[in-house]
C-alpha cells in the first residue's frame, strides 16, 4: 500500500489527512496482526519515516497503540480492545449471535460462524466450537474473501448485481483449489443457486478438504446484515447439501429473534 491508495479520486473530498493515516495505520495492524516498526508501517504507507513516527506517538499516547518492551516495534493498545467492545456491546446481533451459535453447534456438532459484509470482505464476529461450545477468540475480527466462502455467498446473494460487480472489482480470483470460483461471471451464476437454494456452499473452494454450509440473517425490514454458516472436514457434498437446508431453517430462526418474519 502506498499514499496514494489511501487518498484516491474516489476518496470523500473532505478527508483529513492526518485522520486518515493514522486510522490506515490502525488497518496495518488489522492486517498483520503482529508488532510492527515504524520503518515497515512507513513503507507500506509510503509515507516519510518521520511523519509515520509523530502518527504512532500520538496513537500511543490515546493507547491506541503501545510499544514492545525492549524492541521498536510497536502493537494495538488496550484502548483499541475498548473501542472494539463498545461496537460488540452496541448490537444485539452479537449477542443473538453467540446465543444462535451456540445452537448450531449443538444440532449440527460443526464449528459454527457469524459474520457481516464489511467493505468488500467477509469480516467474522463470533465463532464457536463444538467442543464443550468453546468461543474461538483468535478467529474473531478476521476478514476472509467474499468469492471463495460460503459466508460470502450469503451476504452477497441479495444485492443488487451492480454492488456485487463493484465488490469484485480488485478480486484476483486466486485458484486456490480445483473448485475455487475464477471470475466475476461464474460468482455471479453461483449467486443465482444461493438465491434459489436459500443458502450457500463452499465446495472445498478455499481449503481441500474442507467444505462449508450459510445462510443468510434478515433484519426486521428483510435486509440481509449477516450470516451463519458451519464448516468441517471430512464432510461429503451430499451432506454438505442437507447441512445447508438446516442452515437455512437456522438462519430464518435468527431472523425471527431480530424481527424479521418474512422468508428468503
Amino acid at each position: 500500500m502506498t499514499d496514494s491508495s489511501i487518498k484516491t479520486k474516489d476518496s470523500p473530498y473532505f478527508l483529513i489527512q492526518s485522520v486518515d493515516r493514522s486510522l490506515t495505520i490502525l488497518q496495518s495492524f488489522i492486517e498483520e496482526r503482529r508488532p510492527m516498526g515504524v520503518t515497515e508501517i512507513a513503507k507500506r504507507l509510503g509515507l516519510h519515516k518521520s511523519v509515520v513516527h509523530r502518527l504512532m506517538l500520538t496513537l500511543q499516547a490515546h493507547g491506541y497503540l503501545q510499544q514492545v518492551r525492549d524492541t521498536d516495534k510497536y502493537m494495538v493498545g488496550p484502548k483499541a480492545f475498548e473501542l472494539g467492545s463498545v461496537f460488540t456491546g452496541s448490537t444485539s446481533l452479537v449477542d443473538e449471535g453467540k446465543q444462535m451459535l451456540m445452537q448450531v453447534v449443538e444440532e449440527i456438532g460443526m464449528t459454527a460462524h457469524l459474520a457481516i459484509l464489511d467493505r468488500d470482505s467477509v469480516l467474522y464476529l463470533v465463532n464457536v466450537e463444538p467442543d464443550h461450545f468453546k468461543y474461538l477468540f483468535g478467529a474473531v475480527g478476521q476478514r476472509k474473501q467474499i468469492y471463495n466462502t460460503a459466508l460470502g455467498k450469503s451476504l452477497t446473494a441479495w444485492l443488487p448485481e451492480e454492488k456485487t460487480r463493484k465488490l469484485l472489482e480488485t478480486c484476483s480470483f486466486e485458484k486456490l483449489t480445483s473448485t475455487t470460483i475464477g471470475s466475476v461471471e461464474k460468482y455471479l451464476e453461483e449467486l443465482e443457486k444461493v438465491r434459489q437454494n436459500g443458502y450457500a456452499i463452499d465446495n472445498e473452494e478455499a481449503v481441500v478438504g474442507m467444505r462449508c454450509a450459510s445462510a443468510p440473517v434478515c433484519d426486521r425490514g428483510g435486509d440481509v446484515i449477516a450470516a451463519i454458516s458451519v464448516s468441517g472436514y471430512n464432510v461429503s457434498y451430499e451432506q454438505i447439501r442437507e447441512i445447508g437446508i438446516k442452515m437455512k431453517g437456522l438462519a430464518a430462526q435468527f431472523s425471527r429473534r431480530l424481527g424479521y418474519f418474512g422468508a428468503r
